[in-house]
């Protein structure tokens, strides 16, 4: 709190206020408001006025919003006792926008309260004021955490009792009594105790209390007639709507919330169980009629996107489903979190299912985190779920052909696994016909890249470079590239032969199985001139990916503090390549460029070519430095590469270095370049096999991050999110953005780079990107959103 003691009175304030009331009341306190009468509210109003023109209150609303805004719920809602102004705004601006519901009891006090028009200024202004607010108009978000089912499968089971409510509610439910419970202090009370109960759920609910308890400090004696007429006509009236909304269940509870409160837009489910299910019969196309029952007792499976294309649907039908679905409530965000396997983290265990959506109406942005995502998640019962259908009828003379697809328009996956095979990425394609908005966040799986061609609507492209797939990827050790030749002869003498013993043993050949990680071959690996699959000659069953990076040169990147993306980026330029980039605007957020800039195929061959021209006094530290083991690389057997001293790969290096080299000539400085001597006089083995060097691979992250900007210019727009906050980054002019863009830059690809809080860093090619710093300075300064 010491961050919030500019929030306190002022010296002079102190002074001045004590002329003007008794000492006895340093606090703002309202527990002697029974005793004021409606036409001495220009007390309190003069105190706040008094109140307003002190510390950090003197400052405009604008401002003090965000100040407050970075404070958690706990600090806004002790603010909320230090004066009216700041009550009304933190009530109105901060608690109900947010509402966290924690258990069922949570969930019938919010309700109870939303239902009685509660006013979050009632309570100090004594009347009701033009600035009031009702607390179900200020809600926007509803967070239910860890939603619960057992009472709502058990309510329409044959096991439900049906003698009447005097009995026990079974599936965890609250049972009160016959009569409504008057109000009385031991039944509800008053005192603190009751704000703590409510400040335990973490919702908005709290601060009817708070309002309460200013109302009536007075209370601790637990005399009702210490209360005002106003606060025990308000508990009445909760205890009333609690009683009538006690036999709910929990997801009757939910939806009578969420139908209540009209500014709702967001909808969060988090910590969602396994075992969580909505029953049907809560569905938003439930009419109440015994034909919708049955469907769900009788099990009878309902129509889906494929009965479309066999049965032949009547006209009536349809009108009676376009008018049932536009009818029903809209959202603007769904969002479902589940939880995660608590042995093996990360790990996601609550699948998806068509059931957890078909209550809510129709929702623009559907929000899955931590979910499974199989066939059995993109059914479409169109009975049950609302969903889009739409007529593909072609010709005239074609039958009528009708799709169903899903009415979200945006979608985003966070740490969702994807479970692959039985043509999941056809139902994807199906499922979401209308999103034009995907974002894939913290991906498991970086085949899931491969979801992007499954959204033919796709205009918006979001993808998480910082997760687990793209920065924990698969090292080896260095004996993964090497084969063992042992050419010792087995000894077939008899035990009387007296062989003769030696310390040394026979040389052992090291061969090269597969192109190891040098520059050079990572180079020639993305711009196609290798293949990425690679057989291993000894064994037919067994298959080594190329250019897989090593211990020892991944601890060299982190020792010059190179990103994992960056140096692993050619096990993944395939799957980035597959992405669609006609008309597709991408937004690649988390991702950092320290100490990396993209070096393009030809400079890195003239990198080469002039360190080879100029004679450089280097050591180049083989595997095996030993002129035997050189030789027998020389003089090795047939089967192995054809061509006598060089590997299979060298040749597809080759062409490549030759193709980035006639290039080179036509620049005035090489144009006497002689190509053929050059590759003649060239080691080979030391410049694109010995991965051991540290000059030979030095260069893959630069090689990497070029090749990814390429790819990126083909989009329509791009957007770039640093993985820091701009303290933390490396400092760039203008000058040095253009050199690191350089690849994406040209007419009609926009681009615009923020760091992580959302400051523009570096625009181009729009207008609407960023702002333009006034003055002389060519230091990008950042501008906020």
């Amino acid at each position: 709190m010491r961050r919030l003691q500019l929030l306190g009175k002022s010296k002079n304030f102190l002074k001045s206020s004590n002329k003007h009331k008794d000492p006895s009341q340093a606090e703002p306190l309202i527990d002697n408001s029974q005793d004021i009468k409606d036409g001495e509210g220009t007390c309190c109003k003069t105190e706040i006025q008094i109140c307003e023109e002190s510390g950090l209150l003197k400052l405009p609303e604008k401002i003090l919003l965000m100040i407050l805004e970075d404070l958690d719920n706990e600090t806004l809602t002790r603010l909320c006792l230090v004066n009216s102004f700041l009550y009304r705004i933190i009530t109105d601006n901060f608690l109900y926008k947010i509402v966290k519901l924690r258990s069922k009891l949570s969930l019938l006090k919010f309700n109870a309260l939303i239902h009685s028009e509660f006013h979050t200024f009632n309570s100090k202004a004594y009347t009701l004021n033009s600035n009031s607010q009702n607390a179900r108009f200020l809600t926007q978000t509803v967070e239910f955490i860890n939603p619960q089912c057992q009472d709502s499968l058990l309510k329409y089971s044959k096991y439900h009792n049906k003698q009447g409510a005097d009995h026990s509610v079974i599936g965890g439910s609250y049972s009160y009594s016959n009569n409504p419970i008057s109000f009385s202090p031991k039944v509800r009370p008053s005192h603190p105790d009751s704000k703590k109960s409510e400040s335990d759920t973490n919702l908005g609910t709290k601060n009817a209390v708070h309002s309460t308890n200013h109302s009536s400090q007075s209370s601790h004696s637990n005399h009702t007639s210490k209360l005002s007429k106003k606060t025990i006509a308000f508990l009445e009236t909760l205890n009333k709507l609690e009683y009538k909304y006690s036999h709910y269940t929990y997801i009757e509870l939910m939806l009578d919330i969420i139908d209540y409160l009209p500014n709702l837009s967001h909808i969060i489910m988090s910590k969602v169980e396994p075992n969580f299910k909505i029953p049907l019969w809560y569905s938003a196309f439930n009419d109440g009629s015994k034909d919708f029952f049955r469907k769900i007792i009788k099990g009878q499976q309902s129509l889906n996107n494929n009965d479309l294309r066999t049965f032949q649907v009547s006209q009536q039908f349809l009108n009676d489903y376009e008018r049932k679905f536009y009818s029903l409530q809209r959202f603007r965000t769904l969002e479902i979190q589940g939880i995660s396997d608590p042995v093996t983290k990360n790990k996601p265990i609550v699948p998806l299912r068509y059931n957890m959506l078909c209550c809510f109406g129709i929702v623009n942005e559907l929000i899955l985190d931590n979910l499974i995502i199989d066939i059995e998640s993109l059914d479409t019962p169109m009975e049950f779920l609302p969903l889009y259908i739409r007529n593909e009828q072609k010709t005239a003379s074609q039958k009528e052909l009708y799709d169903l697809h899903s009415t979200y328009n945006t979608l985003t996956l966070r740490e969702c696994h994807v479970v692959p095979g039985n043509g999941i990425l056809r139902l994807f394609h199906t499922y979401f016909q209308g999103v034009t908005n995907v974002s894939l966040l913290n991906l498991t799986s970086k085949f899931d890249l491969l979801l992007c061609n499954c959204f033919p609507a796709l205009k918006d492209l979001t993808i998480d470079c910082n997760s687990r797939c793209f920065t924990h990827t698969s090292l080896v050790s260095d004996d993964y590239y090497y084969k063992e030749i042992n050419e010792q002869e087995p000894f077939d003498e008899d035990d009387t032969t007296s062989v003769a013993e030696t310390l040394l043993d026979k040389p052992v050949r090291h061969i090269l199985q597969v192109p190891p990680p040098t520059t050079a071959t990572v180079l020639s690996l993305n711009l196609n001139y290798i293949s990425r699959t690679t057989n291993d000659k000894s064994s037919a069953m067994l298959t080594k990916k190329p250019s897989i990076i090593t211990h020892s040169q991944s601890d060299f990147f982190h020792m010059t503090r190179i990103p994992n993306f960056h140096f692993c980026y050619h096990y993944h330029k395939k799957l980035f390549e597959r992405i669609p980039s006609r008309n597709v605007n991408i937004n690649v957020i988390n991702i950092p460029f320290t100490n990396v800039h993209p070096l393009s195929p030809i400079g890195y061959w003239e990198k080469v070519v002039h360190k080879i021209l100029n004679n450089d006094q280097e050591t180049l530290i083989a595997y095996h430095q030993n002129e035997s083991h050189e030789n027998e690389l020389r003089t090795f057997d047939a089967e192995e590469p054809s061509r006598e001293g060089h590997y299979l790969w060298d040749d597809a290096i080759l062409d490549c270095m030759k193709g980035c080299l006639i290039q080179l000539k036509k620049k005035p400085e090489y144009k006497d370049l002689d190509i053929e001597s050059f590759i003649q006089n060239l080691d080979i083995d030391n410049n694109f096999n010995n991965f051991q060097n540290y000059q030979n691979f030095v260069d893959i992250p630069n090689v990497n991050l070029y090749c990814f900007l390429k790819q990126l210019s083909k989009f329509r727009s791009v957007k770039i999110q640093l993985l820091r906050k701009w303290l933390f980054c490396t400092p760039r002019t203008r000058y040095d953005w253009e050199l690191l863009l350089k690849p994406v830059l040209n007419v009609r690809v926009p681009i615009e780079v923020r760091e992580k809080d959302g400051y523009v860093l570096y625009s181009y090619g729009s207008s609407s990107f960023g702002q333009k710093k006034k003055g002389n300075s060519n230091i990008v300064t950042p501008s906020r959103i």
